[in-house]
């Protein structure tokens, strides 16, 4: 097993983002538990204290990502003003997919290939797509006056969650770059459909 050489001149993982895009090249290439952080600091050109400095563990570079672009779901949510509920959670998840590929422009799906396909991450996946899901039924909840827990919000987080990896994977497999315009027509059948059984209920908008 061959491990990436650090460039020469300033070290390749001078920032948090520059270690942790060297860390999901080897991620992708040997899987998790092959993945040591001895070949992740090597490849980084870094030492222990610097990595720990940015990460904590090995999950903490896993999983950091994933939480920022939960947190940025949550905030588009909350910026999203007064726009039927449906097409409010459609606008979130876009405008959160685009903020998340521009902090990781080009290793973005390389991230998420990571996360989808490693069998000793499976679990510990699931955990954080249902976190992801939360804040949709969460937002959904406040917005109709309902428990986040009860059976529509939590209909609407599996299902909008569920499009989304949908998504994802066809990016993923089919090696293509992320398209916002694609996300929102994929996505707007789900919102749509579920905006019907909003107004069916006669809930607030």
């Amino acid at each position: 097993m061959t491990t990436p050489r650090p460039r020469r001149g300033r070290p390749p993982a001078s920032s948090r983002e520059a270690l942790e895009e060297i860390a999901f090249e080897l991620l992708l290439r040997d899987g998790y538990e092959a993945t040591t952080l001895q070949a992740i600091m090597a490849a980084g050109g870094v030492g222990r204290s610097t990595l720990f400095r940015y990460f904590g563990s090995k999950a903490g570079i896993v999983w950091g990502e994933f939480d920022r672009a939960v947190e940025r779901l949550r905030s588009a949510l909350d910026d999203v003003g007064d726009a039927p509920v449906m097409a409010a959670v459609r606008s979130a998840v876009v405008r959160s997919t685009h903020l998340s590929e521009e902090a990781a422009p080009g290793s973005w799906l390389d991230r998420f290939r990571v996360l989808d396909r490693d069998s000793a991450l499976v679990a510990e996946t699931a955990v954080h797509w249902r976190a992801w899901a939360e804040v949709v039924s969460g937002y959904v909840g406040a917005r109709t006056g309902t428990e986040p827990s009860a059976p529509v919000p939590a209909a609407v987080g599996g299902a909008v969650q569920a499009a989304y990896v949908s998504v994802l994977r066809h990016w993923a497999a089919a090696e293509q770059p992320v398209d916002i315009d694609e996300l929102d027509d994929a996505l707007r059948p789900v919102t749509d459909a579920f905006q019907t059984v909003l107004d069916g209920m006669s809930l607030p908008r």
